[in-house]
């Protein structure tokens, strides 16, 4: 039995595309702590101080993932996602007030952002509320998951580069907002032997646009829940991969 909803003021899900023309630099030498250094050097150093010094001094995991920098059509794209409408709000008043953004030795041109998934397939916002209404809704026993960016999983001091259960469920989990680990009542050591990869088209890529070279993958994999799983498996493993959606899978999602 879940428990009971608890909101709190500052909880929102947002994802925030926001578009870009590139004026200026050498486009191949952006990386994702260039577009970390973005959200917390100018976005919300900019909009209160205080946030970016309480994420820093936070135990408990960011509540924010970001993208790289993507090419779309004749523009180019970065994500901003997060579950705490602290970091939304600065991100939207940041973008109101510049139109000129610099990731690293290179110079854009905001051209829009965005945060309706009928715009654009990355952008979404909605209320605590919301999200569990869409996993009460939701009827469906599998799930596909699109890796957009390399993904690999931390194993000790190895980084695995397949879609392995444990680890994916784990990731998700361990960024779980507190109002959404109230209502996982079924530990993920249990959850993920009600699952099983049913299908996947993957390729093996390097993660070059962080901070080293990590063997990783991208792609599709689809996720089927057992058929005699229990309502409250299924319940919780619909919020955990909902919730992926804004949290992103794999390590550094909240440094690009």
């Amino acid at each position: 039995m879940a428990n009971e909803l608890v909101i709190q003021d500052n909880f929102m899900f947002t994802s925030q595309v926001i578009f870009l023309k590139h004026l200026d630099g050498d486009i191949f030498k952006v990386k994702g702590y260039h577009i970390h250094g973005l959200l917390f050097r100018y976005i919300l150093a900019s909009h209160n101080s205080d946030i970016a010094q309480n994420l820093h001094q936070a135990e408990t995991p960011n509540p924010y993932s970001l993208s790289y920098l993507y090419k779309y059509d004749d523009m180019y794209w970065i994500r901003i996602a997060s579950w705490d409408k602290n970091i939304s709000d600065a991100v939207f008043q940041f973008f109101l007030k510049n139109h000129i953004i610099r990731l690293g030795d290179n110079i854009f041109e905001l051209l829009k952002t965005c945060c309706d998934k009928h715009e654009f397939v990355w952008a979404d916002r909605m209320t605590p509320e919301l999200f569990l209404e869409k996993i009460i809704l939701d009827d469906k026993d599998e799930f596909w998951i699109q890796h957009f960016s390399a993904t690999s999983f931390k194993c000790g001091d190895s980084h695995l580069c397949l879609p392995v259960p444990e680890l994916l469920l784990n990731s998700i989990f361990r960024r779980l907002p507190t109002i959404l680990k109230q209502q996982i009542t079924i530990s993920p050591k249990e959850l993920v032997k009600t699952i099983h990869l049913k299908a996947h088209k993957l390729q093996s890529v390097y993660n070059r646009k962080g901070y080293g070279s990590i063997a990783s993958f991208t792609g599709k994999t689809r996720w089927q829940i057992n058929k005699n799983a229990d309502q409250d498996i299924k319940r919780c493993l619909k919020i955990l991969f909902h919730f992926s959606f804004f949290s992103g899978v794999g390590i550094k999602t909240t440094q690009g």
